[in-house]
């Protein structure tokens, strides 16, 4: 746990053994719960011992006390308080979630009107077994949907809808010039990949290192937009294609990363799933929920109980005697509260 530290709200006071951990909202679904994987175990009703009061000026109730304050109830903050109420119950008694919108789930917002409904964040989900898991322990495993992995898909290029491809078409759609096929398979086998670098990559970066311009324009920009709602070329490769970013860096290109991992895999066979796991659809496809994305925020923090607290807002960072501080915060109220080292 990090160095002791409090919040302070006026007359209360929030102190804590943890600092505090800032969930950020534009991270996209699918890369928060790969890097929460480790700390999700299962999903518990808590509650916060005592809350946050807003500052009366002139006294007021004894301190508040918890353990850590997570800063954001986007999907990154959720699935954090949900292995702090779990895995990690022994050594964190109290927590508070701040949340400066009036619901949780950051940037995954679902809308419904005249039984139709659309997203106006991410749009759908990689049906890993992270997700898979967080939606069981959450209790919407029976609201899972999937994409059918043999409808075409298209992307919209020049004026017109055309076909991704899914097999032999590789070498005739029209989505990509000769060219851009060439320098894709080129790059592919490792002869026009360059040197991976050893600095983290963007998702963009590492496209147009391995595919070239046009993969990436054409194929993967309108697929983070669409699955992510993120920019790619801010978008972590290894935190969001960690699958395909481990291939170069296993077999010195994606084609032989590729091979190596299906001999790895022939000798040392996978630990079995969790039964609790409804099975993996056939194919490449994605998920969501009948009722959209904002299903597993919401029902996580259902289950959290009295957290997460909306109406919190981070506003700033500073620093008290020349020590570390945290994020100045405000109530709905606007009580200031500020995170400095007790």
């Amino acid at each position: 746990m990090g160095p002791r530290s409090s919040l302070r709200t006026g007359c209360s006071r929030v102190t804590g053994a943890a600092a505090a951990a800032q969930a950020q909202q534009r991270q996209p679904l699918g890369v928060a719960l790969k890097q929460q994987a480790q700390l999700v175990s299962r999903i518990a009703g808590v509650r916060a011992r005592t809350s946050v009061r807003a500052a009366s000026g002139n006294g007021g109730p004894e301190p508040d006390v918890y353990d850590t304050v997570v800063v954001g109830a986007g999907i990154s903050g959720l699935v954090t308080a949900q292995a702090l109420a779990t895995k990690h119950a022994d050594n964190v008694k109290s927590f508070l979630v701040t949340e400066s919108r009036d619901r949780v789930g950051g940037n995954i917002t679902s809308l419904a009107s005249d039984g139709y409904v659309w997203e106006e964040g991410p749009n759908s989900f990689q049906p890993n077994d992270s997700m898979l898991l967080a939606a069981v322990e959450a209790g919407v495993a029976d609201q899972l949907v999937f994409g059918d992995p043999t409808a075409p898909r298209f992307v919209f290029w020049q004026n017109k809808l055309r076909p991704v491809p899914s097999g032999l078409d590789a070498f005739t759609f029209d989505l990509m010039s000769i060219w851009g096929k060439i320098r894709a398979g080129l790059g592919a086998i490792g002869i026009a990949n360059g040197t991976m670098p050893e600095s983290e990559e963007s998702v963009e970066q590492f496209i147009r290192r391995n595919l070239g311009a046009e993969v990436f324009e054409r194929l993967i920009e309108p697929f983070c937009s669409g699955v992510y709602a993120g920019d790619p070329s801010k978008l972590s490769m290894k935190a969001a294609f960690q699958r395909i970013w481990i291939l170069e860096k296993q077999g010195g290109s994606l084609v032989g990363g590729a091979i190596k991992l299906f001999q790895d895999r022939r000798a040392n066979p996978p630990p079995p799933r969790d039964e609790r796991l409804p099975p993996k659809p056939k194919g490449q496809t994605v998920g969501s929920f009948r009722n959209g994305l904002q299903t597993l925020p919401n029902a996580i923090g259902a289950k959290l109980g009295g957290e997460p607290r909306p109406g919190l807002a981070c506003t700033a960072h500073g620093a008290r005697r020349g020590r570390w501080g945290g994020p100045a915060c405000r109530t709905g109220t606007k009580a200031p509260l500020t995170l400095t080292p007790g």
